[in-house]
């Protein structure tokens, strides 16, 4: 499966410096992919890498090499649910790493009563990704790439979709494919197509759909 981070590597929030704008882009290249996506615990909030003191550290690879390498326990620590109880939410025992407090703010119980949250982007994002079957069980074309821009086609009988994502912090101009491009409403991302081409802003993606 396709995925960012994982229990044994900086969370990629940190790892590459990302934006609330990032963060989404990022999660709309994952949609876009031909497989299975897997999501690692607290990214759908925006979680960075947590500090862990090292007398709070069970990483032994932290343990040992402390201060040069702080372990990986800085992406272990609980799952923040609550900014109004016991240990965040996660267990009313005291948990094997402790809560990281400055994680707080971004808690599931505060995005929850946010429409415009990253964790109801990310919701929003994979319930739209169930509604493409081109996205679900179509193949992959690649159609062109640079070192801030990629864009494909995912090809399906039902019709094609084709998906283009800027990485840059500014805008882009993308070339489509030969056909007739639509934009897909629903995805979160606004995209208008004239004569063929599109203007991505900044940290920005395009889905768009071509029937058969």
């Amino acid at each position: 499966c396709w995925a960012y981070s994982n229990h044994d590597v900086e969370r990629h929030a940190s790892r590459w410096n990302l934006d609330d704008a990032q963060m989404r882009l990022y999660l709309a290249l994952l949609v876009g992919l031909r497989g299975s996506l897997c999501l690692y615990q607290g990214e759908e909030l925006g979680l960075r890498e947590a500090y862990v003191p090292f007398e709070d550290l069970q990483d032994p690879y932290g343990v040992r090499f402390w201060p040069k390498f702080r372990g990986r326990d800085g992406c272990r620590t609980p799952m923040v649910w609550s900014n109004d109880s016991a240990h965040a939410g996660f267990s009313e025992a005291k948990p094997w790493l402790p809560v990281a407090f400055d994680q707080l703010p971004l808690c599931v119980d505060a995005q929850n009563a946010d429409e415009a949250s990253l964790l109801n982007f990310y919701r929003h994002m994979l319930a739209w990704r169930k509604s493409q079957p081109a996205l679900v069980k179509g193949g992959l074309t690649l159609h062109d790439h640079s070192d801030t821009m990629v864009a494909w086609i995912r090809d399906h009988p039902e019709g094609d979709v084709f998906c283009a994502f800027n990485l840059a912090p500014e805008a882009a101009v993308v070339t489509l494919p030969e056909g007739t491009w639509d934009p897909i409403e629903g995805s979160g991302f606004e995209g208008e197509i004239r004569q063929g081409s599109a203007t991505l802003p900044a940290h920005h993606a395009l889905f768009a759909s071509r029937k058969r």
